[in-house]
């Protein structure tokens, strides 16, 4: 043997050996370092656009087409085929394109997208030119984040075609421009500098960020806190250094903590401020048409309809500024989400302070030395969780309305951390407005306030003689509690310079804060988990039984719930393709069941009795709940449903031989 490893065969033999011997490893170290090389593009959805001007016309799939090519240009982005889009659409059993921000989301997550991108086509029109023809198209883009539901980016672009002959079909130079303005507002897009950062510390209701001035965050600007594709707050930054930020937290999804991210968002056009094409091509915003004739006394007669019905509903003579505030049990963020309650509401149309709100405060009945959640002035909606919150803080304020300026907002912090929801407790919320007037605008100016001012007065010196002297004077009324300092000239009897008091005029202005009444909500709200499903077991044959699931009851609320179960034959519950089998009403706990048996194979639509497979799922809500849980998006229904199941119908058999 030692001779054989001594010869030249040998050692030739043994290099082999050891090559391969670690030739698995080096193939793993390289396979590692090619994996970690190879990035995870995010992934982007885009749906079919409105169209504005014609709906029901091609052009919103040309748009959507025309944005994921742009986007797919920038190797920036794993966007969807347009094939698995409109299949998941299809299955979904909701319109194209999708109408509101629920479904947007729905097609999101059944694509896995962390973005959405929707749209509208505003306005196009065609122009003449010498010998030919081309198309102006104004195109709205709106990129949605799908782990908050918010628009986090968006363009409004003008789009506009080549000049083809005259007899060139409108529709060739229509989607010609549509390409065109979607490169351009793709463009525009990618340049839009929305920062990120990264949460590094944490305080009661702020949080500071490790970016600031240098990474484009500016104070003000709206922002949302995520925690991988989960949101947990939305929040404002408030304060801004060259590389850090703080940001004010103004709704708590989940506690923030370090290492959570933070994303500026965008905020696009409303419909109505989007811009139309004139007659020359440009465009500009939408313009109220006037009408001739008889305008003038149309308008007249508005206006005093307009305000009849402001008096009828209470509006006049009251320091009520909120109204048709509604409670609505929920899911949150969604379906397959947990119990809470969206509660909505109004500004009165003569709410004070309307132009300068702060903020909203809900009170709920079960807390009393606080409110419980505190709104942006500019929201109209907000949930209420079932997750327990940090201590809270508010405005605080003994009245409501008033002439006495107060221009601090008097903050002040709940003694304890503020409870969640429990599930099936009925609430009753209430909401106040936190709002703030000019001082000048109070009646009376605000002459109950106090303050200083300096002016032109007399003043009266303890030498003899006429002389001119310098003062400063306390003016002998104030503005609305204003505190201005200048220097005013008196003039009194003596030499030399003096102080002397008298009566001056102050300028300048300052914003006082007050809390309207409180407005009720319509009636109670009650969160609930949804109902588990027990029998019929998942894929069981059935044709006559019970069908049975946990209650949402629970002990100590002695609520009444109402019970719903449906049967379809798609696992989305359409509209058209959904039977309301039974509705049955129990405050029992534990496990509930249908009253009677149920006969799958009578009283029931066709496209049940004639499914193999039929969807099955319970709705509850308490049945003195008003107006009851948020409509479920599909059917309108206000249930909280359950996750479905499945059974079986057994085929007809066959005929005897």
């Amino acid at each position: 043997m030692r001779r054989f490893i001594a010869s030249l065969t040998g050692k030739v033999f043994s290099q082999l050996v050891i090559v391969a011997l670690l030739l698995p490893s080096i193939t793993l170290a390289l396979l590692s370092r090619a994996e970690a090389q190879v990035a995870v593009l995010p992934t982007w959805t885009v749906v079919e656009f409105r169209n504005l001007k014609s709906p029901g016309t091609a052009f919103g799939k040309v748009a959507a087409k025309a944005v994921m090519t742009e986007l797919g240009k920038t190797n920036q982005y794993e966007v969807v085929a347009e094939e698995t889009v409109n299949r998941v659409i299809t299955d979904l059993g909701i319109t194209s394109p999708p109408v509101g921000t629920i479904n947007l989301m729905r097609v999101a997550q059944e694509t896995h997208a962390s973005t959405i991108v929707s749209g509208d086509i505003v306005d196009y029109r065609m122009f003449n030119d010498a010998g030919g023809k081309h198309a102006v198209v104004n195109l709205n883009v709106v990129i949605y984040d799908v782990a908050s539901g918010l628009a986090i980016n968006g363009s409004v672009a003008r789009g506009e075609s080549i000049v083809k002959p005259s007899d060139s079909p409108d529709e060739a130079l229509i989607n010609d421009a549509i390409n065109n303005a979607a490169g351009i507002a793709i463009r525009d897009i990618q340049t839009r500098n929305l920062p990120q950062g990264t949460v590094l510390n944490t305080y009661t209701n702020s949080a500071l960020i490790n970016k600031g001035t240098r990474s484009g965050f500016s104070v003000g600007q709206e922002v949302v806190v995520l925690r991988g594709r989960e949101q947990v707050a939305t929040a404002r930054v408030s304060d801004v250094e060259p590389d850090s930020s703080t940001v004010h937290i103004e709704r708590f999804i989940k506690g923030i903590q370090p290492g959570d991210k933070v994303r500026a968002i965008w905020t696009p056009p409303s419909i109505s401020n989007l811009q139309q094409i004139d007659s020359s091509g440009n465009v500009h915003p939408a313009r109220v048409r006037k009408s001739g004739g008889n305008s003038g006394l149309i308008s007249t007669l508005l206006i005093v309809g307009l305000v009849a019905v402001l008096l009828s509903n209470g509006n006049a003579g009251s320091n009520t500024t909120t109204k048709e505030v509604h409670a609505e049990a929920a899911l949150f963020p969604g379906i397959g989400g947990t119990p809470a309650v969206r509660i909505t509401w109004s500004a009165n149309a003569f709410a004070g302070g309307n132009s300068t709100r702060v903020a909203w405060q809900i009170w709920r009945n079960d807390v009393l030395d606080a409110p419980v959640l505190v709104a942006p002035g500019t929201a109209n909606s907000i949930y209420d969780q079932n997750t327990q919150r940090p201590a809270i803080t508010y405005t605080k304020r003994n009245q409501a309305g008033g002439t006495t300026c107060d221009s601090s907002l008097n903050n002040s912090t709940s003694a304890a951390p503020i409870p969640g929801v429990v599930s099936g407790r009925p609430y009753v919320y209430s909401v106040e407005e936190v709002y703030g007037l000019q001082s000048i605008d109070l009646p009376d100016g605000g002459t109950s306030g106090t303050g200083t001012g300096t002016g032109t007065g007399n003043g009266t010196s303890t030498a003899s003689g006429t002389g001119t002297g310098t003062g400063t004077g306390n003016t002998g009324g104030t503005i609305g509690g204003t505190t201005a300092n200048t220097t005013g000239t008196a003039t009194g009897t003596g030499t030399g310079t003096g102080t002397g008091t008298g009566t001056g005029t102050a300028t300048g202005s300052t914003i006082c804060y007050f809390t309207s009444e409180r407005q009720n909500a319509v009636g109670t709200a009650t969160p609930l988990t949804p109902p588990v499903l027990a029998s019929p077991s998942p894929g069981a044959s059935v044709t006559t039984a019970p069908f049975t699931f946990d209650s949402v009851a629970t002990s100590g609320f002695g609520i009444t719930v109402q019970y719903l179960v449906q049967f379809s034959d798609s696992p989305n519950f359409p509209r058209n393709r959904t039977a309301n089998v039974v509705t049955f009403v129990s405050n029992q706990t534990g496990r509930v069941s249908t009253p009677t048996s149920i006969d799958t194979t009578r009283n029931l639509p066709s496209y049940i009795t004639r499914a193999s497979t039929v969807y099955w799922r319970a709705g509850a809500r308490n049945l003195d709940d008003r107006p009851g849980p948020i409509p479920d998006p599909l059917t309108g229904q206000r249930y909280i449903f359950s996750q479905y199941r499945v059974f079986v119908r057994p085929g007809t058999p066959p005929p005897p031989p």
